[in-house]
């Protein structure tokens, strides 16, 4: 297959681009543009595009997935990151090997991308956008980055830090609108989510399903601190962990809030009351999957 490949190789454990280019091509396959997540990437698919080739972690395979959507070239992922939520919902964390063996096979499978509208503009994302929780911890990590290598421990960082960032959170009014339905609280975390996991593998909507044209929209309030401290505190300590959080299916989503919010990795700022709309736009983007039994 000719392969456009969109890497990044700060991902991760840092894979470098001359041992992808190398595995891509002794699997017969031939990469015809190459792009690092920093370039600008508009022109990433041409007339000798047969393939979208994103290998980095959840970053790099959401930004390719923004641009390929609504367009007939498929994706396919190898997971080089540190979480690979996206990867985990596709079934696809086979070793890079398995899985650059596997594309002139692999079945096909349509994923939803959200678009989210706020006064920056619009949105696209892959994993999910909300507030409280999530934001406030992705906030800290960029202030205070972590100093480990290996990507266990950047797991194990990062879920320490969501721990201690929940245990000083206050709750934050916001209202939310789910298909015509409001609903008004104080959250402690309120996530529209197109995957089941956000950040280093927090399952927090296990129904969640990228391919089915919904979110599942997962909210916490104070009575919900408990549980969620304990799922962390399993995940910190190896333990099995689960968690359950209330959860609605929903295909627009409205919030007013004060808060700033996350869209996949990035922060949002918002000013004083001001109002997100989300939709979604069903199976958008054709990724490859491998099947990895």
């Amino acid at each position: 297959m000719r392969i456009s490949l969109f890497h990044n190789q700060r991902a991760g454990d840092n894979t470098s681009l001359s041992w992808i280019r190398e595995l891509i091509e002794t699997s017969g396959h031939e990469i015809v543009r190459v792009f690092d997540r920093e370039a600008a990437f508009g022109e990433l698919i041409d007339e000798r595009t047969e393939l979208v080739v994103a290998a980095g972690g959840d970053g790099t395979a959401a930004a390719a997935a923004r641009l390929l959507a609504g367009k007939p070239v498929p994706l396919a992922l190898l997971p080089l990151g540190t979480a690979n939520n996206i990867a985990k919902a596709l079934h696809s964390e086979a070793p890079s090997e398995q899985l650059v063996a596997c594309w002139e096979k692999a079945d096909r499978r349509r994923l939803d991308v959200g678009v989210a509208r706020g006064p920056w503009g619009e949105s696209r994302f892959l994993e999910g956008v909300g507030l409280g929780l999530v934001p406030a911890t992705i906030t800290s990590i960029h202030a205070r980055p972590f100093i480990a290598d290996d990507v266990p421990s950047k797991l194990a960082q990062a879920r320490l830090r969501y721990c201690q960032m929940l245990s000083r959170l206050e709750p934050r009014r916001s209202m939310l609108t789910i298909d015509g339905e409001s609903i008004t609280g104080d959250f402690l975390l309120a996530e529209i989510l197109n995957i089941q996991s956000v950040g280093p593998n927090l399952v927090l909507s296990g129904e969640a399903d990228p391919s089915d044209g919904y979110f599942s929209v997962v909210t916490a309030t104070e009575d919900q601190r408990e549980a969620l401290t304990r799922y962390l505190g399993d995940l910190i300590d190896g333990r099995e962990a689960s968690l359950s959080l209330p959860t609605m299916r929903a295909r627009e989503i409205e919030i007013e809030t004060i808060e700033d919010v996350h869209v996949d990795d990035e922060i949002v700022r918002f000013p004083m009351s001001a109002t997100m709309s989300v939709r979604i736009e069903a199976a958008a983007v054709e990724f490859l999957v491998c099947a990895t039994e």
